[in-house]
Formats: C-alpha cells, structure tokens, sequence
C-alpha cells in the first residue's frame, strides 16, 4: 500500500491499486475525481516518487515503453525495422536510458527527419482493422470470457516486457478506455489499447457468447452423464 493525496481534490487513495493515465510521461489517476497528476507541480511530482515503492517506478517505466512500443510497431508496419531489431532496442533503451527513437538513430535504422514524420500522431491510440481477425478463446478466459463481453473488450495478445505481462487489447470508443483500466480483472496488466469499429467489436462480441452457450450445453450434458451413471 502506497497511500498518497490527490493534488487536484485532496482526497486520499492507494496509488499502487489506482491506474496510471495514457499520456507519454503517465502519472497515477486519483478514483476519485479521476485526475492524473500530469499537471500537479514538481515539488508533488518528485516527493511522490522519491517515496514510492520500487515496483511502482518498474510499472512506471514499462508503461513508458509502451509508447516505444507503438512507435516501433508502426515502423515494422512501414518495412522500416524487424520485430528483432525493436525487442534489441528496447532492450539497448532500457540501459542507455535514451529515447526509444534516439536508439533507432543510433541504430542506423531511421534518421532524424525519418523519426520526427513517423512520431507524428504517437499520442492518439491506433485503430486496427479487426474485420478479419480470428478470436483466441484460450486468450479470452486467461482475461475472462464474461468480463470481455461486458466490456465490449477484444483481447488480441499478451506479452512479457522485464517479466511483466502486457496486454493487447481492442474497443470501440476512447472514452471506455479510463472505465476499463480501473477494473481488477486488468489490474495485473500493462495495457496497449486500440481503437475498433463498433461493427467488428460487436461481431467478435457474438462468437464470444455464442461458445459461451456452447461451453455451457458441454457442461451441462457432462453434469447430466454423471447424474445418469
């Protein structure tokens, strides 16, 4: 427990249950009045890390790579790097403390002209075209099939990051996005969302429930064999 008072409100919450926000430098969200302490001034932002505990600081710096990571995604997506040539970045990153786009340059794998078009647009979250893709339902119960489907959430793909589990994830609207984080079953999570058409999520949604029912006739008829033997 890492108890803290919010900059904004003043209320006082556990900063090691409270989520970190989705900006480039995140910092924690109060569950309260739903504020990140970006904007708090330094003298809040520096005794609260001074004092927090070592695993928070861990949380801190892999939720910073994840915005390495989006930025070395769009580059495998672009031809411009290999999914090699980023997990060794991040790896390099993690030890020279530089930016993820500096150690691209120190690569030889981007200029610096090259780096500033493709940071362009690295704040929003990405879109991903999910009209085609094959749901993994063994993904879907590691999350909880009940909780993807009240959440309208799409899993896509879990990750280690220095033994950290990062989680992939789809939804239809930016503004789910805050509501989603503060739930437990995400908790253990770093998350990289994406932005899907309603259509696509809804359609995935279905199959979801659809073996939902089919998992629970399995059952069901199995309950019935054992009644009967």
């Amino acid at each position: 427990m890492y108890l803290i008072k919010c900059w904004n409100c003043g209320a006082e919450y556990d900063a090691l249950e409270a989520p970190f926000c989705n900006h480039s430098k995140p910092t924690k969200i109060c569950p309260y009045c739903f504020h990140c302490f970006c904007d708090a001034p330094e003298e809040y932002k520096n005794n609260f890390y001074e004092n927090c505990p070592k695993d928070l600081l861990e949380e801190k710096l892999i939720l910073e790579n994840r915005i390495s990571l989006r930025l070395g995604e769009t580059l495998i997506k672009a031809g411009k790097i290999t999914k090699k040539q980023l997990w060794y970045a991040l790896k390099k990153q993690n030890i020279l403390n530089k930016k993820i786009g500096e150690i691209f340059i120190m690569m030889d794998l981007l200029t610096p002209e090259e780096l500033e078009l493709y940071l362009l647009g690295q704040n929003k979250i990405d879109e991903i075209n999910l009209e085609k893709f094959q749901i993994d339902f063994s993904l879907v119960e590691k999350i909880g099939k009940y909780f993807c489907i009240t959440q309208k959430i799409i899993p896509m793909e879990i990750f280690y990051l220095n033994d950290k589990p990062i989680l992939r994830f789809a939804l239809s609207f930016e503004s789910d996005l805050m509501k989603i984080k503060m739930k437990n079953e995400l908790k253990n999570f770093k998350l990289i969302p994406y932005l899907a058409k309603k259509k696509d999520i809804e359609n995935l949604i279905e199959k979801m429930e659809g073996k939902k029912n089919q998992d629970e006739v399995i059952l069901l008829k199995k309950d019935e064999d054992n009644t009967s033997i």
